[in-house]
C-alpha cells in the first residue's frame, strides 16, 4: 500500500513518524527500519529527533532514494551488479580518461581551447567532475535524453553537440568494464516486474520516505510500484491542507481569452 501524509510542520510528520514505529513493531525484531531522506544532513536530524521521540533510535538505515533504487534493482532483476556503475565518481574516473581521446573532434572545440594548458591535468580533472554531476542529473531528469544518444540521437543538445558523442563514449567504456546497465534503462524493467507479480526477491516489510521535498516522476512512479508488495509511507511537506495543484498565478486570468470567431475558427 502507498501512503501519503502531509504537513506543513517537519516536526508533525517526525511525530507521527515515531508513532508508526513505536504502536506498529516490524515483525522481526532484527528487521531495520529503512527511511529514504534526500541528504545526509535530514537524516542526522531525524535519529536525533526519533531518539528523543522514543528514547533509543537504533537499527534504522537512511538511504538516498538513488541508491535505495538501485539496491531494489539489484534485488528484484537479475544480472544488476550491487554496485552503480553510474554513480558520479564513477563516472569521473572514466571520463578522465576519455576527454583526451575526444579532443580530436570538431565538436569537442569548445573543450578542447580549455585544456590545452593543462600540464599537472587539474582541468580535466575539475572538467571529469563537472560532466559528471551533468550526465548524472540527465539520468534523473533527462531520461528521454539519454534513450536518444543511445541511439544515436543528439535531443537537446544543439548548442552542446559534444555530451551525445562523450555519452556514448562513455556507455562504451562502462560495458567494457562493468555493465551497460544503467537507471534509465533499469526503470521500466522494474516496475513492469513488480506490476506483473510478486518478486522472488525480499522486500523491505515497510518503507518511509520522509521529508523529501521533490521526486524525480520516475523514482515517484517505483515507489508506488514497490507499494503494491510493502507498505510504503511517504511523508511529505505542504503549505495547504487543501490540492493546490491547480492554482494559477493571477495573471493568468487577466490574460484577454479568443475571441468568438477565433473559437469558431473563422
Amino acid at each position: 500500500m502507498f501512503t501519503v501524509y502531509h504537513s506543513n510542520q517537519l516536526d508533525i510528520l517526525k511525530s507521527l513518524l515515531a508513532h508508526f514505529m513505536k504502536s506498529r513493531p516490524l515483525q522481526s525484531v532484527l528487521a531495520a527500519e529503512t527511511i529514504l531522506v534526500q541528504s545526509p544532513g535530514m537524516a542526522q536530524w531525524l535519529k536525533q529527533a526519533l531518539a528523543q521521540e522514543l528514547n533509543v533510535a537504533a537499527n534504522m538505515t537512511f538511504p538516498l532514494p538513488s541508491s535505495f533504487i538501485w539496491q531494489m534493482f539489484h534485488a528484484v532483476l537479475p544480472d544488476v551488479p550491487k554496485e552503480n556503475p553510474y554513480t558520479k565518481p564513477a563516472m569521473l574516473w572514466r571520463l578522465m580518461q576519455l576527454l583526451p581521446t575526444c579532443m580530436a573532434y570538431p565538436e569537442f572545440s569548445q573543450l578542447s581551447g580549455y585544456l590545452e594548458d593543462d600540464p599537472d591535468g587539474r582541468r580535466r580533472y575539475q572538467l571529469a567532475g563537472r560532466i559528471a554531476d551533468l550526465f548524472d542529473q540527465y539520468l534523473v531528469y533527462r531520461p528521454d535524453w539519454i534513450v536518444d544518444w543511445e541511439q544515436g540521437g543528439a535531443l537537446g543538445a544543439d548548442l552542446q553537440p559534444w555530451q551525445p558523442i562523450l555519452w556514448r563514449e562513455l556507455v562504451a567504456l562502462t560495458e567494457q568494464q562493468a555493465t551497460h546497465l544503467h537507471r534509465v534503462n533499469l526503470f521500466s524493467r522494474f516496475i513492469e516486474t513488480l506490476q506483473t507479480g510478486k518478486p522472488t526477491a525480499t522486500l523491505p516489510e515497510r518503507l518511509f520516505v520522509f521529508g523529501i521535498s521533490s521526486l524525480p516522476p520516475h523514482y515517484l512512479e517505483a515507489l508506488v510500484a514497490l507499494g503494491e508488495h510493502c507498505d510504503v509511507h511517504l511523508f511529505l511537506t505542504n503549505p495547504c491542507r487543501y490540492y493546490w495543484g491547480d492554482v494559477q498565478e493571477e495573471n493568468q486570468f487577466n490574460r484577454p481569452g479568443p475571441t468568438p470567431c477565433a473559437l469558431a475558427g473563422k
